[in-house]
């Protein structure tokens, strides 16, 4: 038997040609398009809400920070107390602070000399709200021990609730 004639036999018998088509054109494009609106949707709505959270913190810090700039506190009156109503009347200072901005300023915190005050004398009470154009006296309390010296300069340092910190220097006679 010669090469072609092997050839053919090998082809023709056993196979048969089927010229069946896979889905429709129609129920393809069907498909396709519910996938893609559906991925759409669930894109569009993830987008929104990340948005709306982006909106929310960036409108937050742009509030804080116009409301920072427009904050201002003045250190008016420091007077070293040395005849307070305490047990200790040599570590008593009165700061005055007076509110010079827009808006209100809260007092979360006084230091002086680089350290915090814990204890506060005649009804001083920290955090405290200072309204626009108000003032109000500090009674702070150093720690026992402590004692003004005289024409040595201390540094009274001032820090609100949204972080502007405000400093000066005052000497006991």
């Amino acid at each position: 038997m010669s090469d072609s004639t092997r050839f053919n036999k090998k082809n023709l018998t056993g196979f048969r040609v089927s010229c069946r088509r896979g889905l429709a054109t129609i129920v393809t494009t069907a498909l396709m398009l519910t996938t893609v609106a559906v991925l759409g949707s669930a894109l569009v709505a993830w987008s929104n809400g990340n948005l709306k959270v982006f909106e929310t913190a960036l409108s937050t810090t742009a509030s804080n920070d116009t409301n920072k700039i427009t904050e201002s506190v003045s250190i008016e009156n420091i007077v070293f107390c040395h005849s307070c109503n305490t047990t200790n009347g040599n570590n008593v200072i009165n700061v005055t602070l007076t509110n010079t901005g827009t808006v209100g300023a809260t007092v979360s915190q006084i230091q002086v000399n680089g350290t915090a005050i814990k204890n506060y004398a005649k009804r001083t009470i920290l955090p405290t709200n200072i309204l626009p154009q108000n003032s109000y006296t500090i009674a702070a309390q150093l720690s026992a021990g402590t004692i003004w010296k005289s024409k040595s300069p201390d540094t009274v340092t001032v820090t609100t609730a949204r972080g502007s910190i405000y400093t000066t220097q005052a000497a006991p006679p």
